[in-house]
């Protein structure tokens, strides 16, 4: 699905966009699961916040079909250009319409930092159209080259706090003239470092903006339990004898088997 200029863009920007990735037929089948498992009638339960739910897949086998399909990890191994990935975690994200629901610049490796290094992309599914006007996802073009900024903030927040404000004042100025916004049709994708800032405002169209996202890590990452706040959550996280990521919750999803 991807080239090596694919590659290469996602190294040098820390984001990628990908046309047309899934099928208008896949996409409607996934819509469906959705709505099912999330009703838009349930949206005022979440009191104008993003409906946001992780491991959205346990709960419906077509959501878990594409969360742990090894194309889509195929393409998150390449451009982490690394043979061997598997999941982190699957999440649902939903800004429904006229809802002051929107998410401030951060980098997704803050929420992460559990993990040894930074080695995670986000891979994004439009089941809607995201544009500027339901509150599209945006980017800092090339910000995954600054290194984590803010901290380890794992576990010790309930809302995404705005981590560009307190960027060193060449950083903001360099993130003022390098803001792109990712606009997307249903069935594209769009793929993040997890060191990307990003952020989206509130959904200001006629419909709900849906969105799957998988977080795929490349499977060399360890788990350093000292990053977590609390011993009583290491429990979720098994791991092998190596400390890597292990268990039914972490399955490998994609592996080069021409790999010596």
């Amino acid at each position: 699905m991807l080239s090596d200029a694919d590659r290469r863009f996602f190294q040098d920007h820390g984001w990628l966009i990908v046309r047309s990735a899934v099928p208008a037929t896949r996409v409607a089948q996934l819509e469906a699961a959705l709505d099912t498992l999330i009703p838009e009638a349930s949206y005022p339960a979440w009191g104008g916040r993003v409906v946001e739910v992780a491991g959205v897949s346990h709960g419906s086998p077509e959501l878990a079909g594409y969360g742990r399909d090894p194309e889509i990890a195929r393409c998150a191994a390449h451009v982490l250009g690394t043979r061997r990935v598997q999941l982190l975690q699957d999440t649902v994200f939903v800004k429904p319409v006229a809802a002051p629901a929107r998410v401030e610049w951060h980098q997704d490796y803050s929420y992460l930092a559990y993990l040894d290094v930074p080695a995670v992309v986000t891979v994004r599914l439009a089941l809607t159209r995201c544009s500027l006007e339901s509150g599209c996802m945006r980017v800092i073009d090339g910000s995954h080259t600054w290194g984590l900024q803010g901290g380890n903030l794992a576990f010790r927040r309930d809302l995404v706090e705005d981590t560009l404000a307190a960027l060193p004042l060449e950083l903001r100025d360099r993130a003022r003239d390098a803001e792109i916004p990712l606009e997307l049709e249903p069935g594209d994708l769009s793929l993040h470092h997890c060191l990307t800032f990003h952020a989206s405002d509130e959904n200001r169209s006629a419909r709900p903006r849906k969105t799957l996202a998988v977080r795929i890590m490349d499977a060399g990452c360890r788990l350093v339990p000292s990053r977590l706040p609390s011993a009583e959550l290491a429990p979720h996280f098994p791991t092998d004898a190596s400390g890597h990521l292990d268990g039914p919750a972490f399955p490998i999803l994609w592996s080069d088997t021409s790999a010596p």
